[in-house]
């Protein structure tokens, strides 16, 4: 496993603290609304759900110092806009009755001409699971399969380091100490590469994690690449995870495939497709999710769609104690629906979802 000293913490946060504000910073309010009506089918029964699915709310900004550094700052709140609590997409709370739910991505850094370095609550799996989703934060999403076995969609406690981007090329490191408990400090390496031709456009990223499971358990490890291909009204992508010593069992290894691709077939629709695998070492230990969809823009903050997502499990699935299957909703999508062990989930969704980003200052 890769380990940082403890000096390398305190340095970091020291540069953060050396300098003086100026008087003026921008700051902007943004948030995105997703609601959607879905009906979802276990694999034994069905109902239908009023759901939201990954709202939010944020503040972020950045303050100019007397120095060529610039403090950058981001403080994000999950929303549940239909108040139930717990099940919006935002990671689980307990926070029924109430709209603020969990918190997303936040934090507080400095960047300059080295990078940056941020302190906060920041993505671990979402750094690689939504570099080529079609069908994020939707029922389908790729990470139902891909964060199954326990890898976190974001951690808590997080100190990150992104390079400047080089020719196209940066790098961000994320670690995630251990605070008195041994062996549970977590370690993301995410490298980027985006190259512009003349009318398309290609995306690859590369993954490491290292998840610390405690004293005397191995540790649970990932590596992923993903790859999008992005010409005039079409797109192509898809990704590979490799997972070993899932939540410390020696041998315990999983393989993870993903295939999609979407086609602008008007100014405001377009259609999608995906294709995800997840493949265990144990026998009958396969899942299968198949997602489709449309999506229609409104205008540029608005869009309305519809998705339509399946997962074949095999018999011998078991993702806890309780013998549960993958499921179709749930990542990133509230009201999550999870099948019994073999049994295959579908759920079909009409939602809205509508985007602001305004300045204040």
């Amino acid at each position: 496993m890769i380990r940082f000293k403890k000096s390398a913490f305190y340095i970091v946060t020291g540069i953060m603290l050396l300098n003086q504000p100026a008087n003026a910073f921008d700051l902007g309010l943004y948030g995105v609304g997703h609601l959607s009506i879905d009906r979802v089918d276990d694999g034994l029964d069905s109902s239908t759900h009023l759901t939201s699915s990954s709202s939010r709310l944020g503040f972020r900004g950045e303050h100019p110092l007397k120095s060529e550094l610039t403090v950058i700052f981001q403080y994000e709140s999950g929303v549940d806009l239909t108040a139930q609590g717990e099940n919006d997409g935002n990671g689980g709370a307990d926070s029924k009755g109430q709209i603020f739910t969990k918190g997303r991505p936040s934090f507080v850094g400095l960047k300059g001409n080295f990078g940056q370095a941020l302190i906060g609550h920041m993505p671990a799996l979402d750094q690689w699971a939504n570099d080529y989703n079609l069908f994020a934060d939707q029922v389908g999403d790729l990470g139902n399969l891909w964060e199954g076995s326990g890898i976190p969609g974001r951690l808590d406690n997080i100190i990150q380091y992104t390079s400047p981007n080089m020719a196209g090329f940066d790098i961000a490191v994320s670690y995630m100490p251990e605070e008195e408990t041994d062996d549970t400090d977590n370690v993301i390496l995410k490298g980027n590469y985006a190259r512009k031709f003349n009318d398309s456009n290609l995306k690859l990223g590369l993954a490491h994690a290292s998840i610390g499971q405690g004293k005397g358990a191995d540790e649970h490890t990932a590596q992923a690449l993903t790859v999008g291909y992005y010409c005039g009204r079409f797109s192509i992508g898809g990704g590979y995870q490799r997972e070993s010593d899932i939540k410390g069992v020696s041998g315990d290894d999983r393989d993870s495939f993903s295939l999609g691709g979407s086609m602008k077939i008007t100014d405001n629709g377009t259609i999608k497709l995906q294709l995800a695998t997840s493949d265990g070492d144990a026998d009958n230990s396969d899942a299968t999710l198949l997602a489709i969809g449309y999506d229609h823009a409104l205008d540029d903050q608005t869009t309305l769609y519809m998705a339509y997502a399946r997962v074949s499990n095999e018999g011998g699935i078991s993702l806890s104690d309780n013998d549960k299957g993958f499921s179709a909703n749930g990542k990133g999508h509230g009201d999550k629906v999870t099948p019994l062990l073999g049994d295959d989930p579908s759920a079909f969704s009409f939602g809205i979802v509508y985007k602001f980003d305004a300045s204040l200052l």
